[in-house]
């Protein structure tokens, strides 16, 4: 289970390697092979981008990231933690496979020249695709209302199934053609 904190941790971290390497010029930054920038959301080392989003937004049905898919790249995606779905008493669902009466709250995304539009991320993680086609990734959320979502107010969730899960995340590793 990975944790809120956990998460921005491992943001911190990213960021920290990235204000580096951005700092310090062109040059500085192609010695080691480290990581290098890729947009706000993705570090890049040789042909392998890693994109992490956390706490994707889940107040509206999509939003388009700016982590950018081509022709021939393959891509894999992995998700986890919880979303506030609003309402009353225990209200926290899981992203990836929420347990509900309702067949609603689920994490969705949209992979260019993949997916043909957007699709529960449950049938996807954690399996390699290749791109047919160039595109930003774009993240969506399954609910009927989106006014009261989000990753406030924390509770265990309907069932338990979020005690001592932290926010939602989305994890995008590219392998570059």
């Amino acid at each position: 289970m990975i944790t809120k904190p956990q998460i921005r941790a491992a943001a911190a971290a990213v960021t920290a390697v990235l204000s580096v390497t951005i700092g310090a010029g062109p040059a500085a930054a192609d010695v080691g092979g480290g990581p290098q920038p890729e947009g706000p959301y993705c570090a890049r080392i040789e042909k392998s981008v890693s994109c992490t989003v956390a706490e994707p937004v889940v107040t509206q049905p999509a939003t388009t990231y700016p982590i950018v898919v081509h022709r021939g790249d393959r891509i894999m995606v992995t998700a986890g933690g919880c979303v506030q779905t609003g309402g009353h008493g225990l209200t926290w669902k899981r992203y990836v496979d929420p347990q509900s009466g309702k067949d609603l709250y689920h994490g969705l995304i949209d992979i260019p020249g993949v997916t043909g539009g957007l699709q529960r991320i449950q049938g996807l993680a954690g399996a390699w695709f290749e791109a047919f086609g160039d595109g930003n990734i774009i993240l969506g959320y399954e609910d009927d209302g989106y006014s009261d979502n989000g990753y406030y107010a924390h509770d265990d969730g309907t069932n338990g199934q979020c005690r001592g899960v932290g926010s939602a995340w989305v994890s995008v590793r590219i392998e570059r053609a």
